[in-house]
């Protein structure tokens, strides 16, 4: 049985949704792959889309620590990071000898630079998926924190001993790649009609709120007993599922696929971060959205909203003071622009599966030969 293992940031969900949807795409390529996580993602995140795999908590990236979904403390950024950085010899050679002892042929890394100086002291190929790197994003604070300066310099220089660089569009600094895909984004499991049923929309509108992976309070929630016509679901805000009039509150793990929710939805309500963007992308749901103003990747992702989608821009301030609400029946309205090309998730698959066969192929020769 073939095992790989993958290095996945723990900055948000975005990331790991991103790897779950290639990861799922390559096991329904090789049913028997063996999938070893290495991050500090909730182990269920990643079981209740994949099923069994092997999870090793492990603190293997920064990324931007932050206060809320929206903003970073550099300050904290630099603490962390000045923990983290350069990696622990120690830790390195105890991560190499969990990759060896599992068997794994590849080892593969959403942003988590960790990954890739384990995959050469393991003696195994490693690769790097991305849109953006750290040192890409870290780059314009620099004025604003030169001790960012130090971190940038030794991340970039992890990144570039990739022995494989997958980038997945829309991407932000285009390098040399051996692939550049499509969308990477987790498909619905379930039809519209199935989950609107499932959740009770009836004749209504159903509008679907959602600030990523980090924890947030929205305080437009008692404005919405206001809209009867609408059905508000609203992802992360609360500890356990609770339905209070035409308002359903979801944790993270809130027991619906969060794309099916986003197919289901006649609008959604979010930050845009990549994982968002690419499932409202692939289902065509109109968008109400906020971008992080300081975080480099936002003009990307902004640029495939506006040219891609049925769009609506609101500052930060507008979406948690619920300014959007009077805007319902123009939003809800908007036509659906569905891009069933976001097959990016099965293109980093396929070529991922292809380099896995290459590895395996080239062991047994070696051992053939000896």
């Amino acid at each position: 049985m073939a095992a790989v293992a993958w290095f996945v940031t723990p900055h948000g969900f975005g990331h790991a949704a991103r790897a779950s949807a290639i990861m799922a795409a390559w096991r329904a390529l090789r049913p028997e792959l063996r999938l070893e996580l290495f991050t500090l993602v909730p182990e269920w995140f990643f079981r209740d889309q994949l099923g069994p795999l092997g999870y090793h908590p492990c603190a293997c990236d920064v990324g931007l620590v932050q206060d809320g979904p929206m903003n970073g403390d550099l300050g904290r950024t630099v603490t962390a990071l000045d923990a983290l950085l350069p990696f622990r010899p120690e830790l390195v050679a105890s991560l190499a000898a969990e990759v060896r002892a599992a068997g794994c042929r590849l080892v593969v890394c959403d942003i988590a630079a960790l990954g890739l100086v384990v995959a050469q002291a393991a003696g195994v190929p490693g690769v790097l998926v991305e849109n953006f790197r750290w040192d890409y994003i870290y780059e314009p604070f620099l004025a604003q924190v030169p001790a960012l300066a130090r971190h940038c310099d030794y991340l970039a220089a992890c990144y570039d001993a990739a022995d494989v660089l997958i980038q997945v569009s829309p991407v932000c600094a285009p390098r040399p790649a051996a692939l550049t895909t499509a969308v990477v984004a987790r498909p619905a499991r379930q039809s519209r009609q199935a989950v609107r049923a499932a959740l009770g929309v009836g004749d209504r509108r159903l509008v679907l709120s959602a600030m990523g992976g980090f924890p947030t309070e929205y305080p437009f929630l008692p404005q919405l007993a206001a809209w009867p016509d609408y059905l508000f679901v609203v992802c992360g805000g609360t500890a356990e599922p609770r339905r209070e009039g035409n308002l359903l509150c979801l944790p993270h793990r809130g027991g619906h696929h969060f794309p099916d929710l986003v197919q289901a939805a006649d609008l959604v309500v979010s930050k845009a971060g990549y994982s968002t963007t690419a499932e409202v992308y692939r289902s065509g749901t109109p968008l109400a959205y906020v971008l992080r103003e300081e975080f480099r990747e936002s003009p990307t992702l902004g640029r495939v909203i506006v040219g891609e989608l049925s769009n609506h821009r609101l500052t930060e301030e507008e979406f948690y003071r619920g300014a959007w609400l009077p805007l319902l029946p123009q939003l809800t309205a908007l036509p659906r622009r569905p891009h069933p090309d976001a097959i990016g998730d099965q293109q980093a698959a396929a070529f991922l599966n292809r380099l896995l066969a290459q590895r395996i192929a080239a062991t047994v020769g070696c051992r053939g030969r000896s």
